[in-house]
């Protein structure tokens, strides 16, 4: 009878090999229970590799887009704060201008004269408000302050309108400056005439940011303001009748910008929603994707801890039968 022997130094390169493979084993299923899923995706999905790969870019593209999402979500509430703000001082304006034409109040112009300068200050802050380090009124202009500062602005209007003499003529001279594009958009308006480009929220949608610091409303609102401050300065030589004929004459334009501002305020809100929709859309079906891809590589916990158990004990035996073999000796033998 034949009986197979093998040498001391293939004996030994055996049991290194699969003391290796034993530990791979361990860790594999260790990754395996604390991931929940294969380590060897390839052999889990056999055939089925295409449809996990495609699965994996959409989830990697629907990242991007719902980052993507989110930043126009902070971006369009960041102007709907501004447009909600820019309302506010407004409609607290008009209602102190409305006074002027109140013989109740008495004379109220030192008041109005205060209130617009302070306004226009507060109003053009407001503009210049900025989301993650991005201006929300300048266009494609996001790193530069769409407005310039009120001392600015209302030393360029003032040059525009000295000399126009009758309240009427101060009036248009003052409109037809924030309207031409060599007076506000050049002077008072530092931003980019170009808006931003639309921001893709998926395959289909995209939120666009059109609104600019140059837009008729904030123009509207801005001239009304700064006319009004205008009133009490002396290059203009108004009469105190003059002034509260001023004021009386704004008031219908302080009346239009407010509710032309409550238009912008509606658009945004569409936006708003509309970015809300998508958002929660991704979070559909994201939860889909990852579903169908647990479906082909989550494991069985209770059977990959009974396998864990299983190599655990044999690399404990091989341990075992390696550690006899190191003590043999032909003493011992004998």
């Amino acid at each position: 009878m034949q009986i197979g022997t093998s040498g001391d130094l293939a004996q030994s390169y055996a049991m290194q090999s699969r003391n290796s493979a034993l530990k791979h084993d361990i860790q594999r299923l260790t990754l395996e229970l604390s991931s929940g899923q294969v380590a060897d995706i390839r052999q889990a999905v056999g055939s089925n590799s295409a449809y996990v790969n495609d699965l994996e870019r959409s989830l990697t593209k629907l990242e991007g887009y719902d980052l993507a999402t989110k930043e126009a979500g902070m971006f369009a509430e960041g102007v709907q704060s501004a447009l909600s703000r820019i309302g506010d001082l407004n409609s607290d304006f008009r209602d102190t201008l409305m006074t002027a034409t109140n013989p109740a109040f008495g004379d109220t112009t030192q008041s109005i004269l205060t209130q617009a300068g302070e306004t226009l200050d507060s109003v053009i802050n407001a503009m210049n408000t900025s989301v993650n380090g991005r201006m929300i009124f300048s266009g494609a202009a996001t790193d530069t302050q769409p407005v310039a500062k009120t001392d600015d602005l209302l030393a360029a209007l003032r040059t525009a309108i000295v000399g126009a003499g009758s309240v009427d003529n101060i009036l248009t001279a003052a409109q037809n400056w924030f309207d031409d594009p060599a007076g506000y958009r050049n002077v008072g308006y530092l931003g980019s005439t170009t808006s931003l480009a639309p921001v893709s929220l998926s395959d289909q949608d995209s939120a666009n940011f059109e609104l600019r610091g140059d837009d008729p409303a904030l123009r509207d609102t801005l001239r009304n303001l700064a006319i009004v401050s205008l009133a009490g300065d002396p290059a203009l030589g108004l009469t105190n009748s003059q002034q509260t004929e001023l004021f009386q004459k704004t008031v219908g334009e302080v009346l239009k910008s407010d509710g032309a501002v409550v238009d912008l305020q509606a658009k945004i809100g569409v936006s708003e929603n509309l970015i809300e929709a998508i958002g929660v859309r991704h979070s559909t079906e994201r939860s889909n994707l990852e579903m169908a891809r647990n479906t082909l590589l989550s494991i069985d916990p209770y059977k990959a801890a009974t396998e864990l158990e299983q190599v655990q004990f044999q690399l404990q035996s091989l341990y075992a039968i390696t550690s006899r073999m190191s003590q043999l000796s032909l003493v011992n033998f004998l």
